[in-house]
């Protein structure tokens, strides 16, 4: 397993596309950050300069694109293998394929670790930095961390998925459009129209997991951080579940 792994980790990231998203990734991060923290001044924002959760909300708020890298890597690292014709040597070194998905899994979780605490490396100062310059109230309390907390989870959660639908769907065209248009269409239009909809779906979960309420105008439409964690879990659980069960008894073509 552990030599799996490393190979699933090689793959990943001596790939120019792995690199070319999360330089792109970690750009809108900064472009998020810099359009979330409110202008000086600005009492209709949601979250205003000397609200004490302002700095957990801009943060929180910056993993969105984050959350899609990881679920695009994770199609990736399953369903490039039937684009390029490799899966056929990856089970002939590994013929019990959920030894193989499991590797996957490992590897993509460990990068989503790695894109966290690399958009809260980015995240984080720029954030302060700009609250403060703004004369905010940039404080570090107990629901900065809890969000921190969180967001490793939503991360590897997320990560988990998206090894998931690339194992069943295989496809990386369809697969990769497929999860960009549920992400950055379907789900923000569903949560922003109709939240007593949208909460129940994974990007409500990671809103509510993450205490965004607050930041993104939607405070006390979401489920509570604890059930979000549930919800978010039982996404992952059954995407896991699933591509356990389908994957193995597929033909490889």
């Amino acid at each position: 397993m552990k030599a799996l792994v490393h190979a699933e980790l090689l793959k990943l990231r001596s790939t120019r596309t792995t690199t070319g998203l999360l330089l792109a990734t970690l750009a809108m991060v900064g472009l998020t950050v810099a359009f979330s923290v409110p202008k000086a001044g600005d009492q209709n924002a949601p979250l205003p300069l000397d609200d004490a959760g302002v700095l957990a909300g801009t943060v929180g708020i910056s993993f969105g694109f984050p959350q899609v890298l990881v679920v695009l890597l994770g199609c990736m690292a399953f369903s490039q293998e039937f684009r390029y014709g490799t899966i056929t040597s990856t089970y002939l070194v590994e013929p019990r394929r959920t030894r193989v998905l499991a590797a996957k899994w490992l590897s993509v979780g460990l990068a989503s670790v790695v894109i966290a605490t690399t958009t809260l490396a980015l995240s984080v100062p720029f954030g302060i930095a700009l609250i403060r310059s703004r004369n905010g109230d940039a404080t570090v309390a107990a629901q900065f961390w809890q969000m921190v907390a969180a967001a490793f989870v939503v991360m590897v959660a997320y990560g988990a998925i998206g090894v998931a639908v690339g194992a069943l769907v295989r496809n990386q065209i369809v697969a990769v459009v497929g999860v960009l248009v549920w992400m950055l269409a379907v789900e923000q239009i569903v949560i922003n129209s109709f939240p007593a909809v949208g909460r129940w779906m994974p990007i409500g979960a990671a809103f509510a997991l993450l205490q965004l309420g607050p930041a993104i105008s939607l405070d006390g439409k979401l489920l509570s951080s604890s059930i979000g964690g549930l919800v978010l879990l039982g996404y992952t659980a059954a995407a896991v579940a699933l591509a356990l069960h389908i994957t193995p008894s597929r033909d490889v073509l």
